[in-house]
């Protein structure tokens, strides 16, 4: 072969080569590995303002002001031993096929869901008014019922002091006669079903709810014993005004935001991959409602 054969075939062939992605892209790649330094999986440095958070976190654990110079390089040689022991677990694999790790990294990605979603900060007023606006049919305030009772442990003990207990309540009508038997608890009650359910029983609660206002009861049931009961007010279930429900309605908010914030991020990231359950594909899903675990519990939780 001529060398200016040789020549132009050389030529043709660089010319094809540059017409070629796959070239372009590693020579691309090749610079980028040249010019952009490599990490040093080897190198550990930690921040001074992080040190100094854990100083004060030790601190206050402590109960002092401040740590001694001592305490305080301890807290430091700890910090980089800790760093230095995470990445020998990593480098061993020891975070693969651990339940604790697993779910740690769950809840870690709960917790980014939530703050990504805006659900992490405090509803403002506005909010929480908008939502009552929305569930404005759910807020109700509870039927309550205001009463005075006399207490004994048998029926019939009950039912012998009911003319005395009449006489004395015509006397002072407001409050509960000095007689029948000791009782540990208040003579003198407020509340709605459920506080006396509670409290006394489900029998004495229903009961109670359906006297008349003003007249002295037959004897009544609870789970102490028997009770003579003067029900002196008997206010009826209502509507509620936002700021006499305003904390529920701020917790149940709050909650909703989250799991609607967790609920938005997964629907997203379902979309990054192939599901199936042996084989199947998974053609519908649909997020379960839930919660990321806090550290530290806030109320919702």
């Amino acid at each position: 072969m001529e060398l200016s054969d040789l020549v132009a075939a050389v030529r043709r062939l660089v010319a094809r080569l540059l017409r070629d992605r796959l070239v372009h892209f590693a020579v691309f790649g090749g610079l980028l590995f040249a010019l952009v330094p490599a990490v040093d999986e080897t190198h550990v440095s930690l921040s001074g303002r992080y040190l100094q958070s854990l100083h004060s976190a030790q601190a206050k654990r402590l109960g002092v002001g401040s740590l001694s110079i001592e305490r305080a390089d301890e807290v430091d040689r700890r910090a980089l031993e800790d760093e230095v022991l995470y990445r020998e677990a990593m480098r061993l694999g020891l975070n693969r096929d651990d339940g604790l790790v697993r779910e740690h990294l769950i809840q870690k990605m709960l917790l980014l869901a939530e703050d990504l979603g805006g659900a992490s900060r405090e509803p403002s007023h506005d909010e929480v008014a908008a939502y009552f606006d929305q569930t404005r049919d759910r807020w109700h305030k509870d039927e309550r019922v205001h009463l005075v009772h006399v207490f004994a442990t048998r029926r019939e003990t009950a039912d012998g002091l009911a003319d005395a207990v009449r006489s004395e309540s015509a006397l002072h009508p407001d409050v509960a006669p000095p007689l029948g038997e000791a009782f540990a608890r208040s003579r003198d009650v407020r509340g709605n079903r459920e506080d006396f359910a509670a409290t006394y029983g489900d029998p004495f609660a229903d009961a109670v709810f359906t006297l008349r206002p003003g007249e002295w009861s037959s004897a009544v049931e609870s789970r102490f014993g028997w009770h003579l009961v003067k029900v002196l007010q008997h206010a009826p279930g209502a509507p509620a005004s936002l700021d006499e429900v305003y904390d529920r309605v701020r917790l149940e908010y709050a909650i909703v935001h989250r799991r609607e914030a967790i609920a938005h991020f997964l629907t997203q990231a379902f979309k990054r991959y192939h599901v199936d359950i042996d084989g199947a594909p998974m053609r519908t899903y649909e997020p379960t409602q839930r919660l990321a675990l806090r550290s530290v519990p806030s109320q919702e939780d």
